[in-house]
């Protein structure tokens, strides 16, 4: 996991028979690798969003966007910054301890973001605010 497109040719070039079937990376409203999705996107390779929820030196679940978006809903933060993710295509697995936040992280489907709303959080992205793991394009 946290591979970027060198990483997957390499362990290709390496000898590997059968690509990767999922790349894990840390991707939230906050972050984004574009590049690697595409790359992924174009091979079959899922992409797992780690920390989905980003919680890095500014929480997004505090964030204007998010919270007007989900108030407008009625929904939480976590679930409009999940469903987010989930229309890009992302896989996410949560982590909580919280039966209520369980029940909310797992609760995506019953509604979808409009396009509008998925620009306005795309728009974020810029914000680039992650929780600290090194790029994957400076691991060796």
């Amino acid at each position: 996991s946290n591979f970027s497109e060198h990483h997957i040719d390499r362990l290709m070039e390496d000898g590997a028979e059968i690509l990767p079937m999922v790349n894990q990376i840390e991707a939230s409203v906050y972050k984004s690798w574009e590049n690697i999705k595409a790359y992924c996107d174009g091979r079959g390779i899922k992409l797992m969003a780690y920390s989905p929820l980003g919680l890095g030196k500014e929480s997004l679940l505090n964030d204007p966007v998010v919270t007007s978006i989900a108030r407008s809903k009625g929904l939480a933060p976590s679930q409009v910054a999940l469903r987010y993710l989930v229309q890009q295509g992302y896989a996410v697995l949560p982590l909580s301890s919280s039966e209520e936040r369980l029940r909310l992280n797992l609760d995506l489907f019953s509604f979808s973001l409009t396009d509008a709303e998925m620009e306005k959080l795309y728009a974020l992205r810029t914000k680039d605010e992650g929780i600290g793991l090194p790029s994957p394009y400076d691991m060796s």
